[in-house]
């Protein structure tokens, strides 16, 4: 795999997020990946479960009613190592519902390892946050 760096992951992973297909955002993740809460820990420890949730996420995007119009409409990089970056990415979700359309920033941790790269963890408190404002039953759509 030709590694392309932080700045095309997090464009890919847009393209991706937009694209609908649980199978391609998640495989802009290394495992494990861990992403972080509001004080809770989630991780996949494999791609065969990473696949599954990134499905089901979209999928309950599309059960709450909001559709899954989700657009990376911002991003920036900021190397912590030659390795390493944190990457400050910020969405917003057009709902088809009829509701007003918000956005919000998500941290992710970026790695370069051996002959792979990818996201190994998520900071999405305000991902969260603004969605069970909005949709209180969310989970468990």
């Amino acid at each position: 795999m030709q590694i392309k760096g932080p700045e095309a992951l997090c464009q890919s992973y847009g393209q991706s997020v937009a694209s609908k297909d649980g199978k391609m955002i998640a495989a802009h993740y290394l495992f494990p990946y861990i992403s972080f809460t509001s004080g809770y820990v989630h991780r996949f420890d494999d791609r065969a479960t990473a696949d599954e949730s990134c499905a089901g996420q979209v999928l309950r995007f599309e059960k709450a009613g909001i559709g899954s119009d989700i657009r990376l409409t911002d991003y920036k990089v900021v190397p912590v190592s030659p390795g390493s970056a944190l990457c400050h990415l910020t969405w917003a979700v057009f709902p088809k519902n009829g509701m007003a359309s918000w956005s919000w920033l998500n941290i992710y941790g970026y790695r370069h390892r051996d002959a792979e790269e990818g996201f190994e963890f998520n900071i999405s408190d305000n991902e969260i946050e603004e969605l069970l404002k909005r949709v209180p039953n969310f989970f468990s759509l």
